[in-house]
């Protein structure tokens, strides 16, 4: 087993937690008679994998868990957050009325003189930026939003509670990227570190397209499941 691959056993085993701090390199050169290079090496994969995280003047400390994100289930932020024992947190960053793209209003249905609502928030998980987000929704759909704070609140649970809207299903497609310098600054990351792009176009009880948006997830900190996949022969039988 190699120096790399027995630091992440000792991760996934629990004998590091978030947040402790690793030995120096000499330190750990000594204890597993290695020299200094394969120490860095072993460090620099984990690094990418988003097990551990060097943060300069004080050290290399393993990182917080990873946001499991099951791309076959449909729930809101916060109550996937919630159920995984983190806590949510939300800033919106800005909020707008305007006339939409093309795009958008060809994925709301809605013709571009139909004025829309859009979000930029900051999603969070026990403080850490998580995911920048940006949604568009009919302005007519949902008069007066502005006096809810979706700071505080889900914007799901907005629509359920205050306009009887049930986001029912939605289509989701996601991208690898890397992350501009912007980005990258909302999300306290590296600029050009890889990210991941979820697009969603949500719909209501009644089929109707209800909200359209992307989430920008950093890479190091998100882990996408597919869910079960089965065999074409076990799907055929």
């Amino acid at each position: 087993m190699t120096f790399a691959d027995t630091l992440i056993t000792d991760i996934e085993s629990g004998k590091w937690s978030a947040g402790d701090r690793l030995p120096s390199e000499r330190t750990m050169a000594d204890e597993f008679n290695i020299n200094r290079q394969t120490v860095r090496q072993g460090l620099d994969l984990l690094i990418n994998r988003g097990l551990i995280e060097k943060i300069r003047g004080s050290g290399t400390f393993i990182s917080q868990p990873r946001l499991e994100r099951d791309v076959t289930e449909f729930l809101d932020f916060s109550e996937r957050i919630k159920r995984q024992g983190y806590s949510p947190g939300s800033t919106v960053m800005a909020f707008e009325r305007i006339k939409p793209s093309k795009k958008i209003a060809n994925d709301l249905a809605i013709t571009q003189d139909v004025e829309v609502f859009r979000f930029h928030r900051l999603r969070t998980i026990n403080d850490q930026p998580i995911v920048l987000e940006t949604f568009s929704v009919p302005a007519d759909v949902v008069p007066d939003i502005e006096k809810f704070d979706l700071n505080e609140r889900s914007f799901y649970e907005v629509l359920r509670s205050e306009y009887q809207i049930e986001v029912s299903h939605s289509e989701q497609s996601l991208e690898a990227v890397a992350l501009s310098e912007i980005e990258a600054q909302w999300l306290q990351a590296e600029p050009a570190s890889p990210a991941m792009l979820e697009r969603r176009l949500s719909f209501d009880q009644y089929d109707r397209p209800i909200e359209s948006g992307t989430d920008l997830y950093r890479g190091d900190r998100v882990r996408f499941n597919s869910g079960s996949v089965w065999s074409l022969s076990t799907q055929e039988s």
